[in-house]
């Protein structure tokens, strides 16, 4: 028993010091990042022609609540030249018939690409007026099986692939685009920010105020992004190893991820298996290239404000990263993938996937130990020391880079409430999470589907907060 809490202490150990690691090039990277970036350039980029042209592809599965204002939110978007590709998805409710009604949409003759399969189209919708719109109808096939028809369509040659549900800040396509200026020849991918909603103040598809949401459940996800984009995304794209651009808001080159094969449609995690993939395939054909993380972009979206939604997410999360090492897993610990296949999946494999068992079995057995007396109270207490500093460490971090480089949570309560959940997430919540990220194990042997989980919408004007008035000093 004392081998085993010691082999479990080295585990939490060695997190740590990749944390800290992380950490470090997480804050260098931004710094960089902040150093090179200039207000004109962006103001430039926004109004240059020759700004590359982007399509944004929404899947829409039953969106019918709130698909209007996001469309109307995204055509209101400071961008030169860029198209949106709405699919929807076999929906059974009015989420189509919502569409052609406010943007005037006659049915159109555009031909189905031959680049990527998914299931039959229907028909295709455009505007009668000059909207850069287009609406496909098709069977229901999935997310992954619309978002490759939405690249089969697209025409232009960046895609930004982003949820029906999320909310774009007006210049988060210009900021995201950069790196595609900057490095034509190698940006093949790009990450943005997603932050949660929950909490702000939301009025047709656009973010009036940004607040905190009131309940523990959903402020200790606020902490959680905050801690997976500025403490762990932007430290592994310093060293083009990272394996997640988030499903609700990535921007990528489509001639490669039509030669990558496009999404999967054989797995739940759908973006970090392409990012992978795109590795795998620009590793195997020695192309240069980098998928990059801009720590800038801002895409807002709704998270899980109940636990069984909570468990869901988690669940098919925990299923899809399994699924993806599975289908790549002779990258693992390969040299010729570099730091993806050295570093990145081996550190998705060790402490993201068997993290969960990992650390909860040390919990039973430390705990067994100490009432037993086979283990000493002195390192019982600094295992539990080391096991809170691995969760609190990094989330302080983040919260310290976010409130330099972004600072969008202005009230000193604010600043407050988030030390405080990144506090008390380690005492339960944290823990819970395991248990149900443990679940998509389960999942994974059984083969059993997945529900999405149900959202709220943002057609209402406030998620809940008031506009913030209590300001920090500078």
């Amino acid at each position: 028993m004392t081998v085993y809490v010691a082999v479990i202490f080295g585990y939490f150990t060695a997190l740590v010091v990749l944390q800290t690691a992380l950490l470090l090039l997480a804050a260098l990277e931004v710094n960089r990042y902040r150093a090179r970036r200039v207000p004109s350039d962006l103001r430039h980029l926004v109004r240059s022609p020759l700004a590359p042209s982007i399509s944004l592809v929404v899947p829409a599965f039953n969106e019918e609540i709130g698909i209007v204002d996001s469309v109307s939110a995204l055509l209101a978007i400071e961008y030169p030249s860029f198209e949106i590709v709405v699919v929807n998805d076999g929906s059974s409710d009015g989420t189509l018939d919502r569409l052609i009604e406010a943007f005037d949409l006659r049915e159109g003759t555009r031909p189905t690409p031959p680049f990527l399969a998914h299931e039959p189209v229907r028909a295709s919708f455009v505007p009668r007026g000059s909207l850069p719109l287009l609406v496909v109808d098709k069977e229901n096939g999935g997310k992954s099986d619309a978002l490759n028809a939405g690249i089969n369509f697209a025409a232009n040659p960046l895609v930004c692939c982003i949820d029906a549900d999320s909310i774009l800040e007006q210049d988060a396509l210009a900021k995201a685009a950069s790196p595609f200026v900057e490095d034509p020849d190698r940006t093949i991918a790009a990450a943005g920010i997603v932050r949660v909603a929950n909490g702000c103040r939301i009025d047709r598809g656009r973010v009036l105020a940004v607040a905190l949401p009131r309940r523990p459940l959903e402020l200790f996800q606020v902490v959680e992004y905050l801690r997976a984009f500025f403490a762990t995304r932007a430290g592994w794209s310093a060293i083009n190893g990272l394996v997640i651009v988030s499903g609700a808001f990535g921007l990528f080159r489509r001639d490669a991820v039509i030669d990558a094969g496009g999404f999967s449609t054989d797995t739940v995690g759908e973006d970090v298996e392409l990012i992978v993939r795109l590795h795998r395939t620009m590793r195997s054909e020695r192309r240069p290239y980098r998928i990059v993380f801009v720590p800038d972009p801002m895409c807002w979206t709704e998270s899980p404000a109940t636990a069984s939604g909570l468990r869901k997410q988690r669940a098919r999360w925990h299923r899809g990263s399994a699924e993806t090492l599975i289908a790549h897993r002779r990258m693992v610990g390969n040299p010729r993938y570099r730091a993806v296949g050295l570093l990145a999946l081996p550190a998705l494999l060790i402490f993201e996937v068997l993290g969960p068992a990992v650390e909860l079995s040390g919990y039973g057995v430390a705990t067994a130990g100490w009432v037993t007396h086979s283990i000493s109270p002195t390192f019982f207490v600094l295992f539990l020391a080391v096991a809170l500093v691995y969760g609190l460490f990094p989330s302080l971090v983040a919260i310290a880079v976010e409130d330099l480089s972004s600072g969008r949570h202005q009230r000193w309560r604010d600043l407050a409430a988030l030390l405080t959940a990144a506090v008390f997430e380690n005492f339960g919540y944290r823990q819970l999470c395991h248990f149900w990220r443990l679940e998509g194990f389960w999942q994974l042997l059984r083969r059993t589907t997945w529900a999405p989980t149900q959202r709220r919408g943002f057609s209402t004007p406030a998620i809940g907060a008031p506009l913030p008035v209590e300001r920090r000093a500078p």
